[in-house]
């Protein structure tokens, strides 16, 4: 399996490129997995920062994942060496360790079941980047997206002006 995650691509040269807040994204994730249309119950959040700017957050499968360091029960695991991080439902206790150890607070216990819950990328068709209207997430290896932003910032430099002031063509 490789190793898949959503990634927001965002292109701040086009305001199309950016989150739109419509929060489609959590919507069709927690209608995806628990037949409801409640953010709360996502597994995908959109942040917002203020000032017009959200951006979502998921689950970044990390490579040294501190969710399965922690978690007692082993209900956190990756199921092989280069496998997504999974949580087993009817092993966790809902203690919330691994809550409190995501870096980047993509891990929840649902209040309603009392277990973890993370993105799980929806059997390999991500509801959020299915239905994102702006079109800015994304599925993806980590090799695609450096090649994507790569290619962003060269177009950021191709208008940037040099050393002197002058815009480089």
């Amino acid at each position: 399996m490789t190793k898949q995650r959503i990634w927001y691509v965002e292109d701040p040269q086009n305001l199309e490129g950016t989150c739109c807040r419509c929060r489609m994204c959590e919507l069709m994730c927690s209608f995806h997995h628990q037949q409801v249309g409640n953010p709360y119950r996502s597994r995908i959040r959109v942040v917002s920062l203020g000032k017009g700017v959200d951006i979502p957050v998921t689950c970044l499968n990390c490579e040294d994942a501190p969710c399965i360091h922690i978690c007692p029960t082993g209900a956190m695991h990756r199921p092989q060496t280069d496998s997504m991080v999974v949580v087993d439902g009817d092993v966790c206790i809902g203690c919330g360790m691994c809550v409190e150890a995501c870096p980047v607070g993509a891990v929840v216990v649902d209040a309603e079941e009392g277990t973890a819950f993370k993105c799980d990328l929806c059997g390999g068709e991500p509801q959020c980047v299915k239905y994102c209207p702006a079109g800015v997430l994304k599925l993806g290896e980590s090799v695609q997206f450096s090649q994507h932003r790569r290619r962003g910032y060269a177009r950021l430099l191709q208008g940037a002006p040099d050393s002197e002031g002058e815009t480089v063509k």
